[in-house]
């Protein structure tokens, strides 16, 4: 039932967007780079839009239709996996955990060996990068990290852990350490060797969910100070709403901007915000609309159809009105002399009544 309600929650947005992308982006306008720039040509989306709705694009499409989709793909391939994992661990407990781990070096070992012993590049091309990039086992690995530790926070729900200032400061150097070496890593890099290379898309796999799982563990405890207050701010609700749509309609803003230039782009860091600034207003704007107009009515109409929550209605016998029953029709006789006696022992007080003295 939850692989349905994930499939009707996700796909209405992702079929609207392909419709989109083929048949309204080509209308908007032309230029020499028109369909070339971010993931376009959208044209292979008559061909491959059903693997696209199957969510198995990553592994049977040669040219995705939407090839931003991937994680998509991804991330519904291990979604139908991940319920063995969990059971594995409820039945088995820390032998099923170190299994997982296990099966994450395994996973980012296989990555490493084929990178190397074929000699294949990030940068050698379509194939390439599908089998490197695209498919759910080589993506496998931060996902089971996240598992991991998600079942370390189930093991120690309700305990509160205290730590002294130098622990909370060598986790804050060492979580910030792997996230900013994942970024800058292979900055103003060139003409590195696939080994090198190998080394750094396997290993940042794992050291980026490690960083963010320290971020999550230091703010749940009372050590995120300004982070927690940051990334728990209010502010980020309505876009934490568009995230989604943001997510499936970027592309069309990138591709429409980009396929329309005629000049030369000359690149500065003031031009680089203009047009992330640009491009982040307008992406927010389409997907307000593709929210409120496909996104949020979908998913209410699945929720109403997939919900076995009946309302509680009233019996038959219930709604219908009660005719009195004989005795409550008919009063029942009263004891004038029991009433008598009540009432003179009542202004009597205390005093006992003595029989026969009533009349």
């Amino acid at each position: 039932m939850m692989y349905l309600q994930r499939y009707v929650r996700l796909t209405p947005l992702v079929a609207f967007a392909i419709l989109v992308y083929l048949k309204i982006l080509p209308l908007l306008g032309d230029g020499p780079l028109f369909g070339q720039i971010g993931s376009g040509p959208y044209a292979s989306c008559k061909e491959t839009w059903h693997w696209t709705l199957l969510y198995v694009q990553n592994y049977f499409a040669e040219n995705m239709c939407l090839s931003h989709t991937w994680y998509l793909a991804a991330d519904m391939q291990l979604y139908i996996f991940t319920p063995f994992l969990l059971i594995a661990l409820y039945k088995w407990g820390k032998k099923a955990a170190a299994g997982i781990f296990i099966l994450m070096l395994l996973l980012a070992s296989c990555l490493f060996s084929i990178m190397v012993i074929k000699n294949m590049s990030m940068s050698a091309g379509t194939e390439a990068r599908r089998k490197l990039y695209y498919t759910a086992n080589v993506r496998a690995s931060p996902y089971l990290v996240g598992i991991l530790f998600g079942y370390f926070l189930h093991l120690s729900r309700g305990k509160k852990f205290k730590l002294n200032p130098i622990a909370v400061l060598l986790g804050w150097l060492v979580g910030l350490g792997l996230l900013f070496t994942c970024i800058t890593s292979v900055y103003h890099a060139s003409n590195i060797s696939i080994a090198t290379e190998a080394c750094y898309v396997t290993l940042t796999r794992i050291a980026w969910p490690l960083g963010l799982c320290w971020v999550v563990f230091a703010c749940m405890n009372g050590y995120g100070y300004l982070a927690n207050s940051f990334l728990s701010s209010p502010l980020w609700q309505p876009m934490s709403r568009l995230s989604y749509a943001a997510y499936i309609f970027h592309m069309f803003i990138e591709s429409l901007n980009g396929g329309i230039t005629r000049t030369s782009t000359y690149f500065s860091d003031y031009q680089v915000m203009l047009h992330f600034w640009g491009d982040l207003g307008f992406t927010m704007i389409l997907s307000y609309l593709m929210h409120i107009l496909v996104e949020a009515p979908f998913a209410n109409l699945a929720t109403i159809l997939l919900s076995f929550k009946k309302p509680k209605t009233a019996p038959v016998e219930a709604l219908q009105p009660k005719s009195p029953s004989i005795e409550e029709t008919v009063e029942p006789p009263t004891d004038t002399h029991a009433s008598n006696a009540n009432t003179k022992e009542n202004s009597l007080g205390d005093q006992p009544i003595e029989e026969g003295k009533e009349n």
